[in-house]
């Protein structure tokens, strides 16, 4: 029985998120890379929400400035959030800002925008 309000804050966690155009009932905070782009392309977030990475063995996650991100360079943003090749993890949103990030080996169609209100 303890376990169960720990369980649906876990849900609601989940489920904070909502994608650009989709009702935010059928929609996760779960990024994944088909094929040589991130899904989605851009998520709407609120501050504390947590993200989830489900990234391909081919492809990682850099966070970058918007300058960055605008040129193509795939040089990592100082304290920014970094997901290894293949690797799944969690990302709490923390700050009101628009996060950049890209796929280094897919630059320039990989790369995706979080942004957090």
């Amino acid at each position: 029985m303890k376990y169960i309000p720990k369980i649906v804050l876990a849900s609601i966690i989940l489920f904070s998120c909502s994608k650009e155009g989709v009702s935010p009932t059928t929609t996760s905070n779960t990024i994944t890379t088909p094929g040589h782009m991130f899904s989605p392309l851009l998520l709407n977030c609120n501050v504390g929400d947590t993200i989830f990475f489900e990234l391909g063995p081919t492809h990682n996650a850099i966070e970058v400035s918007q300058e960055n991100y605008n040129a193509n360079n795939p040089t990592p943003l100082t304290n920014g959030f970094q997901f290894n090749y293949g690797e799944s993890g969690f990302y709490i949103v923390n700050e009101s800002k628009t996060y950049y990030y890209v796929c280094t080996p897919h630059l320039p169609q990989m790369k995706a925008r979080i942004v957090v209100q």
